[in-house]
Formats: structure tokens, C-alpha cells, sequence
């Protein structure tokens, strides 16, 4: 009779706990629906289960860090508990055992992997309770999560050592934690056993009962949201927006300035989030002491879509044509965390369910430009001068080609059109004093080498990405109207380009538009150069180098070997690596429009950035951008060291190597 009423009281338990977490998971789910639509979620069935298998059952993104490793054995020793559980369930319920429970083999890789869940435990409570790095936050969930998880390892082991001591027969080589356990246990008699096992049970069933409605309530709805989002991660370049379709004259909005304007898929990120805050350290913007973390960002989506979503469900059940619910810049986030972010993508890489940020910023600044017109002085003055001149500092159309100087580079109005390549100098190295060194090096190493190029002169325009970053997509797109229509004109076919933004827009973005082309960053091509015997340094430069990477050539565009492959090859420099370099290296605060516009917080990333070069201990800071240079050497001055640090391009000490 006691198992029957046992029985009963267990499904009454259980069973709310699970259409309570049903129920709440279908809310969610629901949420979802009311969002925009992302149909390029839905490709590359094969890559996405294969991404699927990689990153969420075998953890490698989470195991990028040592930390990592805890979870990674807290994932697999919860999948093994729940085979364990049906088990532990079916036992104490009905008193029999199912067949794969007995097997030794599996009852020592369960035990295993329940010691390792609790030793995980342990260690991940004293990290946050007791060493507090920045990244975790102090919360009572994060707490009482650990304390539920530790609470259904040990009644499980317990009630398990329990009912071994009751049946008197000790488990061997497989069964060393629960048998030492029983052993402790034996000397109490019968009626106290089976009070310490029941007891221990239902402990262990309320746990479970708790932990399931707090999962899709708290941040372990990552448990559910990052399997899907993996599956559904981006599979386009990681270094292309979404284009905004500007034709269609239904849309009165433009961007995102509620809730449900977000898509599915960046609604879905907040499901994800473990709050681990890997993105919140990697970030400049946060480091800085700006008010922008990656990680409130997708939570504060999270939270909007719950509170909001009951609302937006009862305007769709109402047959509202149009769902409407509060502006998001009124409560959900400011304008100030929308600007500070300079779009390097480091909090994307660090990611560890593949969350996508970036988008969200642009979408939000795409609201607040295109919509609301609301720009800060230094971004409106940006738009005046790229409108008038193409280029961001307003300087006249007429000077674009001045750098050429005496070098023997012919445009393509004068060979008409015939060169191979075309070198699309950009606009920081057309017109920045400093930068146009770089243009000026590239050129000698052409034609040293002998390649067929050409410029486009005064015909050249901005390549756009500026004003995309910003946020007006109707001035990006008419540059690459514009662009295209010159490109067509000779028909340009290969594009060769010292500027990463110009780079990764030409090769990821302009393809939306219906342009494609060769693209190639003068990095890249350098070093092809090389290795074709076309250009053999030769000149010693006895120095000791540092090389930053541009977030928009390397975590944009996955390059980091070639910049260094050229650096390696001049003989006489000594490549010494920054703490955080290649996929971690720290952006310099030029991304985004961050150029042109006033930083704010504690600090300077740029400052800080070149600081982190002097740290090295090197001579020279190479880099292989123009934005990048113009802030190293600013951020070099600052630390008042630019006697001590000199910066230069790759391009530029590969030149002087071959000079």
C-alpha cells in the first residue's frame, strides 16, 4: 500500500514540475513566434548538425577556456544522472532495477561522473563566492542553482549508499564512492536505513522537481536555448550585416525599436546566454568602463520578450494586424551602451553558444539613425562630409589621388579599364598624412613586383562601411551603388585594398548587392607575392616587433598567418605576441565609426591597447590597418611613449626590406 500511495504522491510531484516546465518552455517558444522572421537560418542541414554534435555534445567552444572544463563534466555527468535517475526512480518506486543499471561498467562511469559534477560544483562555488572574478555576478540563482544540482548529487549518493547497506551486498571496483558510503552506513539498523533512503529520495525528487521549473524561469534556459542555437548559429561571413531592404515603401521603420522587431534568432540568444561573461571581459567597450556589456545586452532582450510577450500574445489572439508594445529605448536600453560598442566582435568569438551581438547594435543604431534621426554631433558631421566629399572628413574629392605624388601609378580612366587588379586605396590612407605612407608602400611593392594595377583616382568613392556601421544603411547603399557602377564601368574583376573595413565589405557584403570579385587584402597579397619568389626581402631591420591585429582582418575574416608570414620573412625582426593576440586580440577602438567618434568612460581603449603593446617590450607595433595605425600612434602618445614604440604597417617594412 506504501508504494502505491508512494507512487501517487511521486506523479502528483513530478508531474507538476513538468507541465510546469512545459508549460513555460511553450511561452517561450511563443515569444519567438511574434519576432521577426530569419529564413537564412534554415541551409546547410549537414554543417549545422555537425556544429550540433562539435560544439554542444563534444563542448569545444566551452573548453576554449580551462574554466570550461567544469562544465564540460557537470553537461556529460547530468546526462549520465538522468539514465542513472530513471533507474533511482523505478527502484524506489516499484523496486526493481532496469537492465543497463546493473552493468558494473555503467554504474562506474555513472559514479564517476557524479563525483565529477559535484567536484565542479564545489570549485565553481568557491570561484564565485569566495575568488569573484569579474566576469560571474553574485546572484542568489546562480547560488541556489549549485546548491539544487549539489543537493541532487548527494541524495543521490546517499539513498543509493542507503540501499546497499539494506541489501548488504557492497559494490566492488565500480562502485567505490556509494560502497564507502554504505560501509559508513552499516552499523544502523534497518528502520534507519530505510528513513535515510526515503528521506534522501524525496530530497532528491524535490530537487529535480525545483530545478525543472527553474529552468526555462532562470538563466539554465541556456540549457535548452543554446542546443537550438547552434544548430541555428550564422553560417554566412562573419563579417556581413544584414541588408535592409530600402525599396519596399510599406516599411515605416527602419532598424529595431521594439521587442518584437528583433528576429527569432536574436531573441533566441537570450534563451541562450549562460551569463557566463566571457563576452563581458573581451569587450573594450566594458573594459573601458563604457556603459555597454555584451552580457546585459542579450539579457536585457530576454527579459523584454517575457515581459512583453504575454502582452504581444494577447494583441495577436485579438487578430491585431500590427503588434505594438513600449519603444525600447525607453527602459530596455540607452543610447549611450548603443554607441559605445566598436563592433570588433570579440564578445561573439568568446561566445560559448554562439551568441551574435553585433547585429543587435546595428540594428538598434539603424532605429535610432534612419527612424528617430537621433545622431550624436561627431556622427552627424561624419554623414554631412561622407554625402558631400566621400570621405569622413569632408576633405575635397579632388584630393583623393594626391598621395601618388611622383610614383609611376596610372588610373583606370587612363588605361581604360584594363589593369588586372584593381588597388582601391580607401579613404583613411587617401587622405590621413600618416596613412598615406601605407598607400604610397604598397604601390612601390606592385611595382617592384610587376603587377598589373590601377587606381581609381579622383573616381574612387567611400567603400561605405563607416556609414553602415553608424547605422545609415541609406547612405551605405548608395556608395555601393555607386562603387558598383564605376567597378561595372571598367569592369573590375580583382580588388586588392590596404583598409580591412573596405576588405570585408567588397568580399561579404557588396555579393548582397549583386557584385563579386576577387578581393584581396594587401597583407594577403604580399605575402602571395613571397611566396611566388615575385619579392625577396632582403634589408635587414634589426627590431624587435609586436603585431596588432585588426578585428576586421582577423576575427571578421579569419587572417592572421599572412601578416606574419611577411614579417617573418625580413630578415633582422624579432616577432615577440601581445597576452592577447590573433582571435583574442584587443580591438583599438576604431571599429564601429569608434574613429570619428568621442570616447567616453574610464578609459581609452586605444590607450590601453598600446599600452598592452609597450608591455611586450618591443620597438616597432606593426599593424595592417590605417584606422588601427592612426589609434596605436595616438594611444602610443598618450602612454608617452611614442619615443620608445614606433608603429608601422607590415606593407611599410616590407617595403623597406625589398627597397
Amino acid at each position: 500500500m506504501w508504494y502505491i500511495i508512494q507512487g501517487i504522491v511521486f506523479v502528483l510531484v513530478f508531474g507538476t514540475a513538468l507541465y510546469l516546465f512545459g508549460t513555460a518552455v511553450r511561452q517561450r517558444y511563443l515569444y519567438l513566434k511574434l519576432a521577426a522572421p530569419d529564413p537564412t537560418r534554415f541551409d546547410k542541414p549537414g554543417q549545422r548538425l555537425k556544429s550540433f554534435v562539435v560544439n554542444v555534445l563534444g563542448q569545444r567552444k566551452v573548453l576554449a577556456e580551462p574554466s570550461g572544463l567544469g562544465h564540460f563534466f557537470i553537461f556529460w555527468g547530468f546526462l549520465f544522472l538522468v539514465f542513472g535517475d530513471l533507474d533511482f526512480i523505478v527502484y524506489h518506486i516499484l523496486r526493481f532495477h532496469l537492465p543497463w543499471a546493473t552493468s558494473p561498467v555503467y554504474l562506474f562511469i555513472e559514479e564517476m561522473f557524479s563525483w565529477f559534477v559535484l567536484v565542479a560544483i564545489i570549485v565553481a562555488a568557491i570561484r564565485r563566492y569566495v575568488l569573484r572574478p569579474m566576469r560571474v555576478e553574485q546572484t542568489f540563482e546562480g547560488g541556489f542553482i549549485l546548491f539544487l544540482i549539489g543537493t541532487i548529487v548527494v541524495t543521490y549518493f546517499i539513498a543509493t549508499g542507503a540501499d546497499m547497506a539494506l541489501a548488504g551486498s557492497y559494490g566492488g571496483w565500480y562502485s567505490p564512492g556509494v560502497s564507502l558510503i554504505a560501509r559508513w552506513l552499516a552499523p544502523l539498523s534497518k528502520s534507519g536505513l530505510l528513513a535515510i533512503s526515503e528521506i534522501c529520495f524525496w530530497l532528491h525528487i524535490l530537487a529535480i522537481s525545483t530545478f525543472l521549473y527553474f529552468i526555462p524561469r532562470s538563466k539554465h534556459m541556456h540549457m535548452i536555448g543554446a542546443l537550438f542555437n547552434w544548430y541555428f548559429k550564422k553560417y554566412e561571413p562573419a563579417g556581413k550585416l544584414r541588408k535592409l531592404d530600402l525599396e519596399d515603401e510599406s516599411i515605416e521603420e527602419f532598424g529595431v525599436g521594439q521587442i518584437q522587431q528583433f528576429t527569432w534568432k536574436q531573441l533566441l540568444d537570450g534563451y541562450a546566454c549562460t551569463e557566463c561573461g566571457r563576452c563581458h571581459i573581451n569587450c573594450p567597450a566594458t573594459l573601458s568602463g563604457k556603459p555597454l556589456s555584451p552580457k546585459h545586452l542579450i539579457l536585457k532582450m530576454k527579459e523584454a520578450i517575457v515581459a512583453e510577450g504575454p502582452q504581444l500574445l494577447q494583441q495577436k489572439a485579438a487578430g491585431a494586424e500590427t503588434l505594438s508594445t513600449h519603444p525600447v529605448f525607453e527602459g530596455v536600453f540607452t543610447d549611450e551602451e548603443v554607441w559605445a560598442c566598436t563592433t570588433c566582435r570579440a564578445c561573439e568569438e568568446a561566445c560559448p553558444v554562439a551568441n551574435e551581438h553585433v547585429q543587435d547594435i546595428i540594428d538598434l543604431r539603424r532605429y535610432l539613425v534612419l527612424t528617430e534621426g537621433k545622431t550624436s554631433p561627431e556622427v552627424t558631421k561624419v554623414f554631412s562630409n561622407l554625402e558631400r566629399q566621400s570621405n569622413e572628413w569632408g576633405i575635397s574629392k579632388r584630393e583623393r589621388a594626391a598621395w601618388v605624388g611622383d610614383l609611376p601609378v596610372k588610373t583606370m580612366e587612363e588605361v581604360e579599364g584594363k589593369a588586372e587588379y584593381l588597388f582601391f586605396v580607401g579613404t583613411a590612407a587617401s587622405y590621413d598624412q600618416r596613412n598615406q605612407k601605407i598607400a604610397q608602400a604598397f604601390a612601390r611593392i606592385l611595382l617592384a613586383a610587376g603587377v598589373d594595377f590601377a587606381i581609381l583616382g579622383t573616381e574612387e568613392e567611400s567603400d561605405g562601411d563607416s556609414a553602415r556601421r553608424l547605422g545609415n544603411e541609406f547612405l551605405y547603399q548608395e556608395f555601393v551603388q555607386r562603387n558598383i557602377e564605376i567597378f561595372q564601368t571598367y569592369g573590375v574583376k580583382k580588388i586588392i585594398t590596404t583598409d580591412p573595413h573596405a576588405f570585408n565589405t567588397f568580399k561579404n557584403e557588396y555579393p548582397d548587392f549583386g557584385f563579386e570579385a576577387e578581393v584581396y587584402h594587401s597583407t594577403q597579397f604580399a605575402a602571395k607575392l613571397i611566396q611566388e619568389g615575385k619579392l625577396k626581402p632582403t634589408h635587414r631591420i634589426e627590431k624587435r616587433i609586436t603585431y596588432h591585429d585588426s578585428c576586421y582582418l582577423g576575427r571578421y575574416n579569419d587572417i592572421y598567418d599572412a601578416p606574419r608570414f611577411i614579417l617573418e620573412a625580413i630578415p633582422g625582426l624579432e616577432l615577440v605576441e601581445m597576452e592577447r593576440s590573433r582571435n583574442k586580440s584587443m580591438c583599438c577602438g576604431a571599429g564601429g565609426g569608434g574613429m570619428f567618434k568621442e570616447e567616453g568612460g574610464a578609459s581609452r581603449i586605444n590607450v590601453m591597447r598600446a599600452k598592452q603593446a609597450l608591455d611586450t617590450g618591443a620597438e616597432v607595433v606593426g599593424t595592417a590597418c590605417p584606422y588601427c595605425m592612426t589609434m596605436l600612434i595616438d594611444g602610443t602618445k598618450a602612454n608617452g611613449a611614442e619615443e620608445r614604440l614606433e608603429t608601422f604597417d607590415v606593407i611599410e617594412l616590407l617595403a623597406q626590406s625589398i627597397a
